[in-house]
């Protein structure tokens, strides 16, 4: 299963810029980028090993593909690669309804990630209410599971905060981040597994924290709702694979949407979870009662 990341906002709010940063932070990852075209995102000229067609070699593994074959076939060509992505983004187009992009997550052999919009700090609030564009932001913004509010540094630090309470409210839904320039940690956009190099360096960094579980029984699905339901705002992403008698399942929380999705193949034996968050906000010995507490397994 290939993690599938939507990325969305309205003209202007940075995703070029987040789009130029994720791919030359992608730490030993694949990703595959599908764009509208080259030129909207500036390609840095010294990741670019070669170009064919409608295709993009980046030094570092990564590849970018333009939608000039449809959005269908693009996937479908990614889905033929060998190797394959480790993670497709799609970069929506400004005025796109994201989360009928996100559909496509639920495809075979593609697991919906997430939907990341980034909303301009400094417009936005006046932008929601235009009676041309506002309702399209607005939709935009409730479907993300993270939002970004982009260029941070335009407003004054107590207004910057006031937006962030401002969008959370509005959006309760979505965890909110601030930035500049798009400069975002790739472990709050992307899926960590257990053993990625990415998740690895993130738990070291001064501002993260990992939380790690994984016992070797088979978990109750109905205690591993309620576990993932009693999650508070510190966990920011967790994924994890539980193993069932009929195959296992794939848990992830991102921001406060829950999904556990049945995978017919066992991808791991037992339980496996796997957490990051905010250093100071994320607590082990908090999680590791509350797993004690509510999670069930069954032999």
């Amino acid at each position: 299963m290939i993690p599938f990341t939507v990325i969305g906002g309205y003209l202007g709010a940075g995703k070029t810029t987040l789009l130029n940063q994720l791919l030359r932070s992608a730490q030993g990852r694949r990703i595959a980028l599908l764009i509208n075209d080259f030129g909207e995102i500036n390609i840095d000229a010294l990741l670019i090993d070669s170009q064919v067609g409608n295709r993009i070699n980046l030094a570092n593994g990564c590849i970018c593909c333009t939608l000039s074959d449809g959005f269908h076939g693009a996937i479908e060509s990614l889905l033929t690669e060998e190797p394959r992505p480790d993670h497709i983004i799609v970069e929506a187009s400004g005025v796109a309804d994201v989360q009928n992009l996100a559909q496509y997550g639920h495809s075979p052999d593609l697991q919906l990630d997430g939907v990341i919009v980034l909303a301009d700090s400094e417009t936005v609030r006046h932008k929601i209410r235009d009676k041309y564009v506002g309702q399209t932001i607005r939709r935009q913004l409730a479907a993300a599971d993270v939002i970004i509010a982009n260029k941070a540094d335009l407003l004054p630090e107590a207004d910057s905060f006031a937006l962030n309470q401002w969008l959370q409210q509005e959006f309760p839904q979505a965890v909110v981040h601030s930035a500049t320039q798009g400069d975002v940690a790739l472990p709050l956009l992307l899926a960590i597994h257990a053993n990625d190099k990415a998740l690895d360096s993130a738990a070291g960094h001064a501002h993260f924290g990992r939380w790690s579980y994984s016992r070797p029984r088979r978990v109750c699905p109905d205690s591993l709702g309620r576990f993932m339901a009693a999650l508070d705002d510190s966990v920011l992403r967790l994924k994890g694979v539980a193993e069932q008698s009929s195959g296992c399942l794939l848990v992830q929380v991102v921001g406060r949407r829950r999904e556990i999705r049945a995978q017919p193949k066992v991808l791991a034996a037992g339980l496996n979870l796997v957490a990051i968050g905010l250093e100071h906000q994320l607590n082990a010995d908090v999680l590791d009662r509350l797993a004690h507490q509510i999670l069930e397994f069954t032999d």
